[in-house]
């Protein structure tokens, strides 16, 4: 018999119940995935302060996380930082490059990114700026070992081995660290760089705007348009922001963590505070000069 000669035969019922089997698993397909598949994000990183082995080992951290995290496809670092440990700015320098070689990372500096701060921020996919932002200072700062001296109930197995060095070998070395960094600015910064080593070298801090002129940064941005050059750069239109130090230690003891998650608030009094107390080794550190000098 003919399906045509069918008294329950209908073409619109027979239209439907085909769209319904095709629908029905789209739509379902579609709703679990928005579910089960995780929403592609942006992690923030924030290095606030100087640059030791706490901040260091925090930011580390939350790289690692980024890293082995599918779900995080890009990673925006906010800089407010003088600098600090010369070790410890070249870790973190090394660890940006690692992240950079397996998803999008940008560099957003709000008040200060100078010296290790910026070292780190070299390996940065980009590098972005407020105008009026503290950029720069390529250099080392040091303190020189004292006189060499011999104390008749101190034995050693060689001359310098309660010194070091001799001063001139230290300035020496000092003098290498510095030719590291500038290395390092140059091969982050490639062709976008307009600055001669020499001046670079002299470790004058610029302001935002004249950073963009020399091409230590890509542009002048706010940190929201920080977020969405990374998004482009992981090819996202749709993504959503995550702080990642919450995601990186435990704060299940905090309800909620990630939503109740506040950024420490920048102190400028701290932030531009000269350092104490430094144990003796080299720094990529900004020191404001003072008003007599």
């Amino acid at each position: 018999m003919d399906e045509h000669d069918d008294p329950t035969y209908s073409p619109l019922r027979t239209a439907l119940t085909v769209l319904l089997i095709i629908l029905v698993p789209l739509v379902i397909g579609v709703f679990l995935a928005n579910r089960l598949l995780p929403r592609p994000q942006i992690g923030v990183v924030r290095l606030s302060y100087d640059i030791g082995s706490l901040s260091t080992y925090e930011i580390a951290e939350q790289l690692r996380v980024a890293r082995e995290n599918p779900a995080i496809q890009a990673v925006v670092v906010i800089i407010n930082s003088p600098g600090g440990s010369a070790a410890f700015s070249e870790e973190l320098f090394l660890d940006v490059l690692d992240t950079r070689r397996e998803l999008p990372v940008v560099a957003s500096i709000d008040l200060v990114a100078a010296s290790g701060a910026y070292y780190m921020a070299a390996a940065a996919n980009e590098i972005y700026a407020k105008p009026t932002s503290a950029v720069g200072s390529v250099g080392v700062i040091a303190s020189l070992p004292g006189d060499v001296f011999i104390e008749e109930d101190l034995l050693t197995t060689g001359p310098y081995k309660a010194f070091g060095g001799t001063r001139d070998g230290y300035v020496r070395q000092i003098e290498r660290a510095k030719l590291a960094f500038l290395d390092a600015v140059q091969v982050g910064r490639g062709d976008r760089l307009t600055i001669d080593p020499q001046t670079l070298s002299r470790a004058e801090v610029y302001t935002g705007v004249q950073a963009m002129e020399f091409g230590l940064i890509d542009g002048l941005a706010s940190s929201e348009a920080a977020l969405r050059r990374a998004a482009e750069l992981a090819g996202l239109r749709d993504f959503e922001t995550v702080e990642l130090y919450p995601l990186t230690f435990d704060t299940d003891f905090i309800p909620l963590a990630e939503v109740r998650y506040q950024p420490q608030p920048i102190d400028e009094a701290r932030l531009w505070a000269a350092p104490t107390n430094l144990a003796p080794g080299l720094y990529y550190r900004y020191v404001e000069p003072s008003a007599g000098r």
